[in-house]
């Protein structure tokens, strides 16, 4: 049987992605730390005798907020893990790319580009939906000095997480010259995981990009959803000269599943 379309390699990136083991393994057990973090802030009022009505039952409040979200995210980088390695054991694959060094900075510098300006719109919707809620939270309470930290607090732990969410892959792209495995139900790059596979996940939209860049692109759109909000993303992947025929034909393949 010959190679899936495109699983050829181009350039060197001196090490094989496969020989190294996903971080999410390692996230998932540094994020157990917000649950025991989550634990703490509910038990405080009790432990430092902050009376509940002077803002005991908002901080006991916060931290299970705290707590289910560390849980939730937990269970998240876990399912990343075994999905990470799935694909690098070669499941399912279209194609296995590698880029020049020129091809990498290239790209490494316009990604940081669209990336910075996609999550600064994110994090000022954020901000504004953490201000009404906090108004709404400070009428409720009376208490609107603790409810100004609490959101202060949030829109604090928002912004550095989106400063980190792009300043880490810009670091790591900088640093690393890329790699990048495609999969039916996901795309592994330079150790970022996107993946639309599980009843929750879902392919959107997927197509060929050129133009634009100074490298062609496949954009593919897909989205998660939970308890409450569907969650919407998009894995921007440069094709390496003289792969633009085997990123057609990908785009053709994944765009069939989705349709099917």
């Amino acid at each position: 049987m010959g190679m899936p379309a495109g699983l050829e390699k181009k350039g060197n990136s001196g090490m094989e992605f496969a020989d190294i083991k996903p971080p999410y393994r390692h996230t998932a057990f540094y994020c157990s730390s917000i649950i025991l973090l989550g634990i703490v802030m509910i038990f405080l009022p009790g432990i430092i005798g902050l009376d509940g009505f002077n803002g005991g039952f908002a901080l006991s409040f916060l931290g299970f907020f705290v707590a289910i979200i560390g849980i939730i995210t937990v269970i998240i980088f876990a399912r990343f893990a075994r999905l990470a390695e799935a694909i690098l054991q070669k499941q399912n694959i279209l194609a296995h790319w590698t880029y020049t060094p020129e091809e990498w900075k290239t790209y490494t510098e316009e990604e940081h580009t669209d990336d910075s300006s996609d999550k600064r719109a994110l994090f000022l919707l954020v901000a504004i939906i953490a201000v009404v809620v906090g108004i709404g939270m400070g009428l409720v309470y009376r208490d609107f000095l603790l409810i100004f930290y609490i959101i202060a607090g949030i829109i604090a732990v928002i912004g550095l997480t989106a400063y980190l969410s792009t300043v880490m892959p810009y670091h790591w792209n900088r640093t690393h010259l890329g790699d990048v495995y495609i999969a039916k139900d996901g795309v592994y790059l330079n150790r970022r995981l996107h993946f639309w596979k599980g009843l929750s996940a879902r392919l959107r939209k997927i197509s060929y990009e050129e133009g634009k860049h100074s490298l062609p692109r496949m954009i593919i759109e897909y989205s998660s959803t939970n308890l409450l909000t569907a969650n919407y993303y998009t894995a921007r992947i440069p094709v390496p000269h003289g792969q633009e025929e085997a990123a057609r034909r990908i785009v053709n393949e994944l765009s069939s599943r989705k349709n099917s």
